[in-house]
């Protein structure tokens, strides 16, 4: 009788919990998932998380609803966990073996169908993905080296990985046919719309930029989504027209930059758009000289590409010719998209130190401002492999602490407060003292570590920050003179209040 009635009571609680398990509220669902993984029955705990994390839409805190309670509950049986750590020990540098491996297991503890088939774009995503691995310590033999079993480190290993490939996997969620007839309809109605406004123009941005930006309701499919549109841009980059190549490239920049996908393609695609206009170069030298015929705008949102494609992880040759060359073309508008592309494709290469030799020439002699102001803030960003290069950019900035440019001087006093300068808060308190102070100064103090273990100078320099600040937000500085998209008004009343809260606190 009393098996029975445990029995029952078991069998209601897993009806409970699986009908909450598919609750809208997420934080419904979190709390079943956590019951769910303690639950006597292993079995349906195994089955229904693993279901649960399939299906679980879109949300910020997707590891803390499902995906940590399918890590532990894969962790409770010796066996199991054994043959998870398995999977990911051996497939560290394979990322469509793991992903075969993965949902093989998925399937065999009540999952959907194992994945044969590996597309690119899923392929990529892992391979971004899995350093993190190794940098927490698995190694083909898996993580007996990271403390005991039972151990935290090596527990949050484990769930680490479960938790990456299964975001992976949903990132990945393909759009369902007749969708992605529709993304594609609207991706060729909106390149016509903007083929026949100005290459890198207001009218063209204002056309493509809602279709490539981040959308305001996040979805698993939405990186299919940027894949489909993606094919739309290649398609216009193998016309064989010059109008059609200059759109898909453009329209590829966009995408890219927010959204690294359909990744081998997109390469070769560059790579023959870079060939072409050589070739073309090459005939034309007599009559237009070495740039003759090459395409400004087309060159530059190349250079833009070709960055965005390193930044998941670095390319196989990289084209590192083409960015020096960018820096010294007569067009500025190739230099400056050069100087902006740089980081992070030559970070650690053979050229890095005369990339920011050609850097440090743009920013003290090239004769344009937009370039000037391009190369400052490249070589402010730049992670140099070689301490002496990261010297000479450093210095360079120090030379523009008089520039008669402010975003220029915003930058070298920025770089001044990275670098922990003596004079950097003299120097940033001056520059606050203009109700006009560049946007510039406030990101320089706001990348500087405060409130993690880091001190002001003094208590007068943070009482004197907060002064100039409050002066600013009152006299309407996120309101004033706004007249580009980055930052608009919204993003730099954010900034401020961001810097106060963060200033008032320490």
């Amino acid at each position: 009788m009393f098996e029975k009635r445990r029995a029952r009571k078991q069998a209601e609680l897993q009806e409970k919990l699986a009908a909450e398990l598919r609750d809208p509220d997420a934080e419904v669902r979190r709390k079943a998932a956590v019951s769910a993984a303690t639950t006597g029955d292993l079995d349906w705990a195994l089955r229904e998380l693993t279901r649960a994390v399939e299906r679980e839409p879109w949300t910020e805190e997707f590891s803390s609803t499902v995906a940590e309670s399918l890590a532990a509950v894969l962790r409770r049986d010796p066996t199991v966990r054994e043959r998870t750590e398995r999977v990911f020990a051996l497939h560290l540098d394979d990322p469509e073996g793991l992903v075969r491996a993965w949902t093989e297991l998925t399937e065999e503890l009540g999952g959907g169908p194992a994945v044969r088939d590996v597309d690119g774009d899923l392929r990529d995503e892992l391979r971004a993905r899995l350093p993190d691995l190794r940098d927490r310590g698995w190694t083909a033999e898996g993580i007996a080296g990271v403390g005991r079993p039972d151990s935290f480190a090596r527990e949050l290993a484990f769930d680490v990985a479960v938790i990456v490939t299964s975001l992976a996997m949903r990132r990945n969620t393909p759009v369902p046919d007749d969708e992605a007839d529709q993304v594609r309809a609207e991706m060729r109605a909106a390149l016509k719309k903007a083929l026949p406004h100005a290459p890198g123009s207001d009218e063209r941005t204002e056309i493509l930029v809602p279709l490539t930006r981040i959308p305001a309701v996040e979805e698993w499919t939405d990186r299919a989504r940027a894949g489909l549109r993606a094919d739309e841009a290649l398609a216009l980059c193998t016309s064989g027209e010059r109008d059609l190549a200059t759109l898909g490239t453009e329209t590829l920049a966009k995408i890219l930059f927010r959204e690294v996908v359909r990744r081998d393609r997109v390469r070769e695609t560059l790579d023959r758009l870079v060939a072409q206009g050589e070739q073309e170069e090459q005939g034309e030298q007599g009559e237009h000289g070495p740039h003759g015929t090459q395409d400004s705008f087309l060159l530059s949102q190349i250079l833009a590409c070709y960055s965005h494609l390193h930044v998941p992880f670095p390319l196989d040759d990289p084209p590192l010719g083409l960015f020096l060359d960018g820096l010294r073309h007569p067009d500025p508008m190739v230099r400056a998209g050069a100087a902006e592309s740089l980081d992070p494709i030559v970070t650690g290469s053979p050229v890095e130190g005369r990339a920011v030799e050609g850097l440090v020439g743009l920013l003290e002699h090239d004769p344009e401002t937009d370039v000037r102001r391009h190369a400052a803030i490249a070589l402010r960003w730049l992670k140099c492999g070689e301490e002496h290069h990261a010297g000479i950019a450093a210095d360079a900035l120090a030379r523009q602490a008089d520039s008669p440019d402010p975003e220029i001087r915003a930058h070298s006093i920025a770089d001044a407060l990275r670098r922990g300068a003596p004079d950097a808060y003299d120097r940033l308190l001056s520059a606050l003292e203009s109700p006009d102070a560049h946007w510039q100064l406030l990101s320089g103090l706001l990348n500087v570590p405060l409130g993690s273990g880091f001190v002001l100078p003094s208590r007068s320099v943070r009482k004197a920050l907060i002064e100039r600040l409050e002066a600013l937000r009152a006299t309407g500085w996120a309101e004033r003179d706004v007249a580009v998209e980055f930052p608009n008004a919204d993003d730099r009343a954010e900034l401020l209040a961001a810097l106060l809260e963060t200033l008032n606190d320490l």
